[in-house]
């Protein structure tokens, strides 16, 4: 339903679905309720958005609402419907005048304010209700105005709610009652109670075997006096509670360790040396040390070994279980056992068991009353022979409804040896009446009241809702607002076919407030709820239970409430089970009695399969192999990968085996081979599926071998040219069959030539794992199983390679390929070299003859020769290449010939010799001797304008290194042609320079600087080339050096004598030295050309004589020299210093000395005299005339 509001509202929603307000009278209640007419008040719901309450007395009913939240702008919309036993009669007028009436979007009329109400407000309505109206039904919306919202709006549609209302009795005029809402008519009660504790009192026996009452027509038995007995189940003693020791039990942890092989047990065993299975292995005495064993041969019916055991050992042990597998003849393909013995509880205290079955009419349908009969059986068998007999009680409750073609009968409790027969004859063949299972639960706690300190077991039977149950007079509530009955006459609620009560009453609950009891449910939960507080443990079978469609209960319903009955253990897990078959009523009792009797009650497996394996489709199985047979069958079911078992029953000699196999699933892309993976997770086994105690069993670990292989390249070149081979090659590796056609089929493999083993081969051995991509993404991580996820053998074979460029690749065998390089025609590449150096020559002439035509090579110009660009060398072809001319400055090679041979292969031989093709080309190198270069220089002088040649010159040839610097390599002298000469080996930079000029003559290096290229070329930049030589000439003019003239003065005794002075005159210039005072004795002339000169004594020492006449001086042009016309020999001189002219002058003394001193100057003086004229004379006698001598 949509409300639209003008502009500017905004609607926050407050929805109270349906509001039914139910009037009862006195004259409908058949129990003597008193009338109705005084005041009641009603609470209808209270919230943080309302509180609505409402008030009845007489035919008026006054709605009074309360809008509690602050600074709002609200207004209430309300619909109220009276309802009698026919129609639906809509209230629209009410003593608010406030109130108005609009209709919404859909035309339905509704009771609203004009105006928006300030909040908080509080408001009421007085309506006039008609005389038959038996109920009210309430709709309200609030609205609230928004002054930010400046569009209209639409309310959400409002679904309808009934309440229950009250009216005022005379007891309880001035109580406030609470209304409950919801769809149906009922309340429902919860699992637990927190009972009152009270004195007790003595329960009355309400049923006989055989109950003969007659039931009224309306269903409802006459109501009982205000003074009838009044029975309070919750304040009767407590029967039992259990002191008996936990049966805890410490797990036992299997030990695993992980390493590079995997994860596997620590202790373990295998079933033979070479088995891909490690088992753990059982433990030692009932404790956490491993027996040890290491080998056996794993056959699953060996019920001895492996065995991991709790509170004791073999017969013993209150449980074991063994967990192993072993593999089959396929491999991958594993068979896994598991193995859980039970055993008889070896403590257990006295026990008083009562069995309450339902014998309503209804159990007749799908043989349900026969199936009880046979589980009757089984129960009293599987105790009887369980060996705790002698600690079971028993007693029977059968119940159905009071009349004589009904019968309810019980066998009170007895030891188990006496009143097991009379149990097993008691259940009838046929059933009639309804279910007063309330009564039944009564009837087995009054013969469970006896304080004895046993246990206090009932098992309910029943198959759907209590058609009967006491009248209740009080009730208790609990925190959520359910309840359930506390207090009950010995007046029964007869609905017979349903659970419903048509004539509904109030009870008071612990507060003193009216709740609505319209359901046997709240008796019934109620018994159970007392019987639970006393101490007895209830057990419940819901039999192929149906839904109680009267009530407005569906089938979970109905279980919910039976399961409220039972109790739950100290994990809080309930003892409820439903029989969808009625032959899970024998089963049920079964287990009830190896709940008793056995040390696995309801006990389960959890064994989840781990990666990489898979289970085996329709392999699962489970069988009995102990010394006692199952009797009560395991459900195992496989689902997500998990084995589930539940149901597990074992008493003493009672072993199941569970049997499945697995799949190791060896196609994953990350399945490792040879390496340990555990089957399965942790594998947990619950002795009681109640309790969270668990034990483990050892997990196995299995492995899958790995596949090796050797992958190999062959190469072959014809050219014997391995450049164009690749650093790296990848092969595309294939593996077939699979089984699962997105597990991987091709991988990569790379070979480098690292992987080299001689020059025509490449090989990587023990290859056991690929790379999902080749190139960049490189990597090898697809490890080689051996087989697939069937356990069939995988093929590897190479299939195919990244095509290398130039080669044609073939397949030699599943891994081995040979690449054979292509033949292409090839080109022929000459480079010419020089003999000396690394020079590349130019101007040689080839020329190729072959294939019926001869051509010339084509210079390239940088020292190379090539074919014309339309000639190639072919296959199966000779060519024979000549040199023809020989490059300048270079002689023709040695060899001048040569025979190029390609055969049909592409083999190619030069004179017969193999030779490397590179890049389909053959090169081939030719070195050319250089042509000796003879260089000379020639030696001269110039002498009275015409070249003079000197002998005498020394020259140096140097050659010039890598370094920059010249290295001399050869020396000549000139001869008498002035001729130094040379010769030149190699081309390269040179330099002439004269080292030592000849005898007189100056030393001028000149060094000369030119370049012999490989063509045998000079290069020179001056122009002192001689053109008239026979070979390469340069010319080196000297000067004659200057002279200087040493005059030697000295005395007749060879003193030297100063104080002379000379002149020298000629040639253009005077020289008088010395130049100052000074006072010399030798006397150096500087730089004398060739010309004449004259030397003149102008100063004489004192007492001596001087020159009589002036020296004349000649020196010609070719370096002679003559001093008064006489030639003197060897003047000239060599090296840097000028040559050498000396005179001694001598002078004579004058006049003799005078006397001084004593006798000794005498005889000096004679002495002088004597000697002085000696000299004279022979000087005279040499001389012949008054001339200086020439030194």
């Amino acid at each position: 339903m949509f409300l639209t509001k003008r502009h500017h509202w905004f609607s926050f929603i407050f929805c109270m679905l349906g509001g039914i307000l139910f009037f009862i009278y006195s004259s409908l209640q058949t129990n003597g309720t008193a009338s109705a007419q005084e005041e009641h008040t009603i609470t209808i719901t209270e919230t943080k958005q309302i509180k609505l309450t409402g008030h009845q007395e007489d035919h008026q009913f006054s709605l009074c609402y309360q809008l509690p939240q602050k600074n709002k702008q609200q207004r209430l919309w309300v619909q109220l419907y009276a309802i009698d036993e026919t129609k639906e009669q809509s209230l629209l007028k009410t003593s608010n005048e406030e109130m108005t009436q609009v209709k919404d979007d859909s035309a339905q009329s509704w009771l609203t304010t004009q105006a928006f109400l300030q909040t908080p407000t509080e408001q009421e309505l007085i309506f006039q209700l008609p005389e038959e109206t038996k109920k009210l039904k309430l709709m309200i919306q609030i609205e609230e105005y928004d002054k930010e919202d400046e569009e209209s709006y639409n309310l959400l549609s409002l679904n309808e709610s009934v309440f229950e209302i009250p009216l005022a009795t005379n007891s309880a005029s001035s109580e406030t009652s609470e209304v409950n809402s919801g769809s149906g008519s009922s309340s429902e009660a919860v699992s637990e109670s927190t009972s009152e504790q009270a004195s007790t009192e003595s329960s009355k026996e309400v049923s006989n075997e055989e109950t003969k009452e007659e039931t009224n027509e309306t269903g409802t038995a006459t109501s009982a006096s205000e003074e009838e007995t009044l029975i309070e189940p919750f304040k009767q003693e407590h029967l039992y509670k259990k002191t008996t020791v936990s049966q805890a039990f410490a797990s036992i942890e299997p030990d695993y360790t992980t390493d590079q092989s995997g994860t596997y047990p620590v202790a373990n065993w295998k079933t033979d040396e070479n088995s891909n299975v490690l088992n753990h292995q059982g433990n030692k005495d009932a404790g956490e040390t491993w027996d040890g064993i290491t080998t056996w041969n794993g056959d699953p019916a060996n019920l001895t070994h492996s065995y991991i055991e709790y509170g004791g050992v073999g017969d013993e042990a209150d449980f074991a279980l063994r967990k192993f597998a072993k593999e089959t003849n396929t491999p991958g393909l594993f068979d896994v056992y598991l193995n859980v013995r039970g055993n008889v509880q070896r403590q257990i205290d006295p026990i008083d068991v009562v069995l309450i079955v339902d014998w309503s009419g209804s159990m007749n349908e799908m043989g349900r009353i026969a199936e009880v009969k046979k589980g009757v059986d089984r129960f009293l068998n599987q105790i009887e022979g369980s060996g705790i007999q002698d600690s079971v009680y028993m007693g029977y409750v059968g119940y159905s409804s009071d009349g004589s073609n009904y019968q309810n009968k019980t066998c009170q409790l007895g030891k188990f040896s006496e009143v097991k027969e009379t149990i097993r004859s008691m259940t009838p063949e046929t059933a009639a009446g309804g279910t007063f299972t309330q009564r039944g639960l009564r009837q087995a706690g009054d013969m469970l009241s006896t304080q004895n300190g046993h246990k206090k077991v009932i098992v309910l039977l029943t198959d759907g809702v209590p058609t009967y149950s006491y009248h209740v007079s009080k009730v208790h509530t609990q925190a959520d607002g359910s309840y359930y009955g506390t207090a009950f006459s010995l007046t029964q609620d007869q609905p017979m076919n349903t659970s419903f009560l048509y004539n509904g009453y109030f009870a008071f609950d612990q507060q003193n407030n009216y709740k609505w009891i319209n359901n046997t449910f709240i008796a019934t939960i109620g018994e159970a709820m007392a019987l639970k507080e006393r101490g007895i443990e209830i057990h419940g079978l819901g039999i192929q239970l149906q839904g109680d469609q009267t009530a407005g209960y569906t089938k979970a319903d109905v279980e919910k409430k039976m399961r409220q009955m039972v109790s739950a253990d100290e994990d809080g897990h309930l003892y409820y089970e439903s029989a969808n078959e009625a032959a899970d009523i024998a089963d049920y009792l079964e287990k009830k009695a190896l709940h008793i009797a056995a040390t696995v009650t309801d006990g389960e497996i959890t064994d989840p399969i781990s990666q990489p394996f898979v289970y085996e489709e329709n392999s699962l199985s489970v069988k009995s192999v102990g010394s006692a047979a199952l009797t009560v069958q395991p459900d195992i079911s496989m689902s997500d990968n998990t084995i589930h078992a539940s149901g597990l029953y074992l008493g003493e000699g009672q072993e199941l085996q569970i049997h499945y196999q697995v799949r190791i699933q060896t196609e994953a892309a990350d399945f490792k081979p040879d390496t340990w993976y555990q089957m399965n997770g942790e594998t947990v086994f619950y002795p009681n599926h109640q309790s969270d105690q668990k034990a483990l069993f050892g997990v196995p670990s299995a492995k899958a071998p790995g596949k090796e292989v050797t992958i190999k390249k062959h190469w072959e070149e014809y050219d014997g040219d391995t450049s164009s081979r690749p650093e790296t090659i990848y092969f595309e590796i294939s593996r077939s069959p699979v089984s699962n056609e997105k597990s991987w089929q091709t991988g990569y493999l790379k070979l480098t030539e690292t992987d080299a083993q001689d020059q025509t081969t490449w090989e990587r051995s023990k290859v056991y794992a690929l790379s999902e991509k080749d190139g960049t993404e490189y990597e090898e991580t697809r490890l080689l199983p051996l087989y697939n996820n069937q356990g069939e053998t995988f093929d590897y074979q190479v299939t195919n390679e990244r095509a290398v460029a130039g080669y044609e690749a073939t397949k030699v065998d599943a891994y081995t390929w040979k690449n054979t390089k292509a033949f292409v025609p090839l080109a022929l590449n000459l480079i010419k070299k020089s003999a000396v150096g690394e020079v590349k020559l130019t101007g040689a002439i080839f020329e190729l003859t072959g294939a019926g035509e001869t051509v010339t090579l084509v210079d390239q110009g940088d020292g190379t020769y090539r074919l014309p660009a339309d000639i190639v060398l072919q296959k199966d072809q000779t060519y024979r290449l000549e040199e023809v001319t020989a490059p300048a400055g270079h002689h023709l090679s040695k060899q001048t010939e040569w025979l190029i041979h390609i055969d049909a292969q592409g083999n190619t031989t030069i004179d017969g010799q193999p030779v490397t093709v590179d890049d389909h080309t053959i090169t081939l190198e030719i070195t050319n001797p250089f042509t000796e270069i003879p260089v000379a220089i020639r030696k001269y002088t110039v002498q009275k304008e015409q070249q003079v040649l000197l002998a005498g010159a020394v020259f140096s040839l140097q050659q010039k290194t890598v370094a920059g610097d010249y290295q001399e390599i050869a020396s000549e002298t000139s001869n008498d042609a002035g001729m130094a000469e040379f010769t030149i080996l190699e081309p390269g930079a040179y330099r002439i320079s004269e080292t030592a000029g000849p005898l007189g003559y100056d030393t001028i290096a000149g060094d000369y600087e030119f370049v012999v290229g490989s063509d045998g070329k000079i290069q020179y930049q001056g122009e002192n080339v001689a053109a008239d030589a026979n070979c390469w000439t340069l010319t080196h003019g000297n000067q004659l050096k200057p002279f200087d003239l040493v005059v030697n003065k000295q005395d007749e005794l060879g003193q030297a004598l100063e104080g002379a002075k000379f002149r020298l005159s000629g040639n253009g210039q005077t020289i008088e030295l010395p130049e100052s005072q000074e006072s010399l004795a030798v006397f150096h002339f500087h730089d004398l050309t060739p010309g004449s000169y004259t030397l003149e004594e102008i100063v004489t020492p004192t007492g001596y004589a001087g020159l009589t006449a002036p020296v004349k001086i000649r020196i010609e042009e070719d370096g002679s020299v003559l001093i008064d016309e006489k030639l003197q020999p060897n003047l000239l001189v060599s090296g840097e210093k000028n040559n050498q002219i000396e005179l001694i002058v001598t002078n004579q003394v004058k006049v003799s000395l005078p006397e001084t001193g004593g006798n000794w100057h005498g005889w000096l003086a004679i002495l002088s005299a004597g000697l002085l004229v000696l000299l004279t004379g022979s000087y005279l006698y040499v001389t012949r005339k008054d001339k200086p001598s020439l030194k």
